[in-house]
């Protein structure tokens, strides 16, 4: 069995006023295209599906659309809750989802994948008929029968157990069991991994979860998340599928945790190099696929207006982010920078004199004035000799200009 892993979609995320939108569509498609190339069964998509909890009507109708393109040939597409998604907003159009192949995680238990609860409203028959006339649950090459922590997908005679386990937040630990808060949350987030985890067995075993996990005793959070040790991941998962971090990046070997990074370039601090990862479980061969869709986020130096427009004609293909350090510019020339469709900021990085702000001291005293010169020029209160002296010299130059 082949699986794709990918997350941090990010769908509805804007660079400044910028729309990712078609971007977004286009490595969708990509992705889909790898899919077939490579004969993958599952598509994992990590968590951050969306890049606010209440994402925009155009960036749910891209996701909506994504995981059916990404599900047809009949894959099976899993689409985890990361930090930035709203879970039960997320999950929806679960029925629907289910009829399809499509499994939505935002919970711990998925042991009622694909049954109707009774508390709900029925389905109609015709809902029904019409999944069943378009043979979608027919053309499914693989079967998912959910369970407590995650879901098992099977192929033939092959099996997959995935582990599902969205961003853990307190709330969502809370939401899942009764907790203990006398226990830190470091440990408590390593318990609810091993219990997502407890139905692994023989099988090729992945957890699919939104971390941050650090090696090192920098426990700083990043976007939002505190670190975590690798230690809080179970050793009985033969591949962990990570989300959150938006680079490529192995997290550890055993086990075997990797960030497969975001499918786009989202900040100029990121790193060009995007993919997406394939896992054999027939192999346990982890195979990096290199993604060419997005557009490249570039940031570049200009000292002049004709080389600003030298510049952005030289990137027309990226987004552009002008660090500026000569004169000011005037309006028209400005607008003129703003209207060119490669441009996306800019920043300018020396002040301008005509922008020196100038104090008024009419009011100071000298005594306060010479405070404030001295703090600037050393940083420290002048000493009280040096100070008089001062005082007394002006006392005097004043003196002879009335004279």
């Amino acid at each position: 069995m082949k699986i794709l892993h990918t997350a941090d979609l990010h769908l509805g995320k804007k660079l400044g006023k910028a729309s990712r939108l078609d971007e977004q569509c286009a490595v969708v498609k990509e992705i889909a295209d790898i899919c077939d190339r490579y004969e993958a069964d599952v598509v994992l998509i990590a968590g951050d599906v969306f890049d606010a909890a209440v994402p925009p009507s155009e960036a749910e109708r891209v996701f909506y659309r994504s995981i059916l393109t990404l599900a047809e040939r009949g894959r099976a597409v899993i689409a985890l809750a990361g930090n930035h998604d709203d879970e039960r907003r997320m999950c929806a159009a679960k029925p629907l989802a289910d009829l399809q192949g499509i499994v939505l995680a935002g919970e711990l238990d998925y042991t009622s994948l694909g049954q109707m609860s009774l508390t709900e409203p029925v389905p109609p028959a015709s809902l029904l008929e019409v999944a069943a006339a378009a043979d979608y649950l027919a053309k499914q090459r693989v079967k998912i029968t959910g369970r407590y922590g995650g879901v098992t997908v099977c192929k033939g005679e092959e099996k997959t157990n995935i582990a599902l386990v969205p961003y853990p937040s307190e709330a969502r630990l809370a939401r899942w069991y009764e907790q203990d808060y006398n226990v830190a949350y470091e440990k408590r987030v390593q318990q609810t991994l091993a219990r997502a985890c407890e139905f692994f067995d023989d099988g090729y075993n992945i957890l699919c979860t939104h971390l941050f996990l650090t090696r090192s005793e920098n426990t700083d959070p990043l976007g939002g998340l505190l670190a975590l040790p690798v230690s809080v991941l179970p050793e009985s998962a033969d591949y962990v599928a990570l989300g959150h971090v938006h680079k490529r990046y192995q997290a550890c070997k055993k086990p075997n945790a990797v960030y497969c990074g975001s499918p786009i370039q989202y900040a100029y601090d990121e790193t060009r190099a995007k993919s997406v990862t394939i896992i054999d479980t027939a192999s346990g061969q982890i195979t990096p696929v290199p993604l060419a869709s997005g557009k490249k986020l570039t940031e570049t130096e200009a000292d002049n207006f004709d080389e600003c427009m030298q510049k952005l004609d030289f990137y027309a293909a990226d987004h552009v982010r002008l660090l500026y350090g000569g004169e000011p510019l005037g309006k028209t020339e400005t607008a003129q920078i703003r209207s060119h469709p490669a441009f996306n900021d800019l920043v300018v990085t020396s002040a301008p004199r005509s922008a020196a702000v100038t104090e008024r001291r009419a009011h100071l005293s000298d005594g306060e004035i010479f405070d404030k010169y001295y703090n600037f020029r050393y940083g420290a209160q002048p000493p009280a000799d040096l100070k008089a002296a001062f005082i007394e010299m002006m006392d005097e130059l004043k003196s002879e200009e009335k004279a």
